[in-house]
Formats: C-alpha cells, structure tokens, sequence
C-alpha cells in the first residue's frame, strides 16, 4: 500500500511539472554582439505584447516565459543600445523572425548574426527548432504550398487550424458550405486544443454570416441616442451598404470620399453608416466634419464586442453588402469593390 501511495505521489508530482514548464528559446548565433537585445512579442490578435525579453551576454541570449497554448510570436534583435549617440541610420540593425512558440526548449541557430533576414520566418542561413508547431512552420515555409492545401495534408496540425482560421474571417466571402469544407479540414489537433475550440467556436459564426445568410443583429443606437438593432435599421426592398466605421479610423475617414461618390451614383442603394465610437463627442464631430448625407447610427458598448466576434473581424472599416431580402451577399474589402458589386446590378 506504501509503495503504491508513494508512485502515486511521483507521478503527481511529475505531471505538475509538466503543467508548469514554459519555453525556453535559446541562441546558437556566431558574431551576435554583446549588448544586442533580444525580444518576444506575441503576433496573434489586436495587440502585440511582449513575453519575454534578454540581453546578449557572452554571445548567448536566452528567452524564457510560459504561454496557454501555441503561440505566433515575433522575435527581435537590435543593437540600438550599442550605437548610444551615433545617429547614423545605416548602422541600426533589427531582425524580425516569426516563431510558433510552444512551452518546450527550442533554438535559434544560425551561420552568423549578420544571416538573419530582416523580416524571414527562416532561411538557408538561419532556423528556429523545437516543438511540434515549430517543426510544422518550417515545413511550411519550406514547402512554398497555398495555406490549406498545406493544412489538407497536415489535418492536426496547430499551424493548419491557424490557417483555417484565418481563412474564415471577416472578409472571406464564403459561403456556408465553403465554410463547412474548411471546418471538415481539420480533425483532432493535440498540440493545441484551446486553438482548435475557438476555430469550432469561429466557425459557427462564420455560417451564419457567410454569402446569402440574413444579417447578424447588433445593438446600437441613433443620434438621438435612442435604442435600435441592426436589423431594424436596414430597409428591406433595397440594396443596402452598411458602413462600419469610427472617428478615430485613418482609413474609414479617407474612404467617406468615395462612398459619397458611390451614392451619388447609384442613387438607389441605401447607406447606412454604423460607428464603433465610445465617445460621444468625437462621432459627433465627426460626423459634423464629414457631412455625409445618409442616416448615422452608433454601436453600444456590447454591440463593439459582438461586432469583432460574430462577424469575426479585428475592427474597422468593415462593410456588409445586403440585398432586399435581407442577407448577405458581399463582403468588400475596399470601396472599389463596392462600386464593381453595384456596377453589376444596376
């Protein structure tokens, strides 16, 4: 009985361990300077925070941390803290090397400092090792191959449910059937099942506004600040553009210009412009500033969250094509393929 308490002690014991180890990335670099700094930054998402960070000391760096799962991350090397006061551009040198970083050990090995490709994944000269989903990046960027055919041969592969992921976002222009092909990929995936869940998850919504579904709902409001949805705003009978748009969005201001000029041309679409603002006052000058001659709206708090997570998009500008019987029927990139989408229905 002892002894069988005692494995059963060890094992915990061991498991716990294994729970807990992060990653580790360490350098065999040859000519990497003393000083140089080395930095990890997570590439995934809206934001880009870095996890982990070292100085070379000895012509070594190591990088340590602990991620929830499989992660595209960055990694970086400058000598801005060699150079001091000299302000000569020409001798700054950055690298930038994207990493799918697992909690295992794993190595940066190259030829020479001076290799390293200023934006490569890897090259002849360089190469990132260790885990699985690292293993499966290099393959890739050594194979040359279109993303999903590479995930087609590679179904529980981390890296392809990122693939597919990224194919079924805001933008795609899939339909539900399409969708469903790209989820049917992808089977079990044991190096990352947090990743696989949120592709599931994504995938859902991306049926139900994909090409020729009805539109998603959202909360928002007028300018008058009282209370509506989405789908109450949107005139059935009519080829609608919803416009999603905010203040503070360099791009979404620029593109009013031309919207203008697709509304006078097609005088009868309707154009509904629909803000991600959270302050008041800004929309409001905004729209005062820009003048545009079609009916404003306002998404609530919630109604933002809902936005980025039904239409799986990461923010705006963001436009909805819909036809008079409500649905979906493009989703354009760029304000040209608004005015292409219209030329053809006219």
């Amino acid at each position: 009985m002892i002894k069988y308490f005692t494995l059963s002690l060890i094992l915990s014991a061991s498991i716990s361990c294994m729970a807990q180890k992060g990653f580790t990335i360490k350098s065999d670099i040859p000519g990497i300077k003393n000083g140089v700094v080395v930095g990890l930054l997570t590439a995934e998402g809206t934001t880009n925070e870095e996890i982990a960070v070292d100085t070379v000391k000895n012509g070594k760096f190591i990088l340590k941390g602990k991620l929830d799962h499989p992660t595209f991350c960055t990694l970086t090397t400058n000598n801005l803290d060699l150079l001091g006061n000299d302000s000569d551009t020409s001798k700054i040198h950055w690298t930038y090397t994207t990493v799918f970083v697992s909690n295992t050990d794993m190595t940066f090995t190259a030829a020479a400092y001076d290799s390293i490709s200023n934006d490569g994944p890897i090259g002849k000269c360089f190469k990132i090792t260790g885990g699985q989903p690292q293993a499966d990046l290099n393959d890739y960027n050594l194979s040359k191959t279109d993303p999903i055919e590479w995930a087609k041969a590679h179904p529980h592969s981390a890296l392809s449910v990122k693939f597919a992921n990224d194919f079924i976002k805001g933008g795609s222009g899939l339909t539900k059937n399409q969708v469903q092909e790209i989820e049917n990929i992808i089977s079990t995936v044991p190096d990352d099942p947090i990743r696989l869940d949120q592709f599931r998850h994504n995938c859902e919504f991306a049926k139900q506004t994909a090409i020729g579904e009805k539109v998603l709902d959202l909360p928002l409001f007028d300018t008058y600040k009282r209370t509506n949805r989405l789908i109450n705003i949107i005139p059935k009978g009519k080829y609608v553009l919803v416009d999603f748009w905010a203040s503070w969005c360099g791009i979404c201001r620029s593109s009013i210009p031309d919207i203008k000029a697709i509304a006078k041309k097609y005088p009868n679409i309707v154009i509904v412009s629909v803000s991600d603002d959270r302050k008041d006052d800004q929309w409001r000058n905004a729209m005062a500033k820009e003048k545009m001659p079609w009916k404003q709206y306002c998404l609530t708090a919630d109604g933002g969250k809902q936005l980025l997570e039904k239409y799986l998009i990461t923010g705006v500008p963001f436009y909805l094509i819909v036809d008079p019987q409500g649905r979906i029927v493009k989703v354009p990139q760029y304000t040209s393929d608004i005015d292409d989408y219209f030329a053809t229905i006219k």
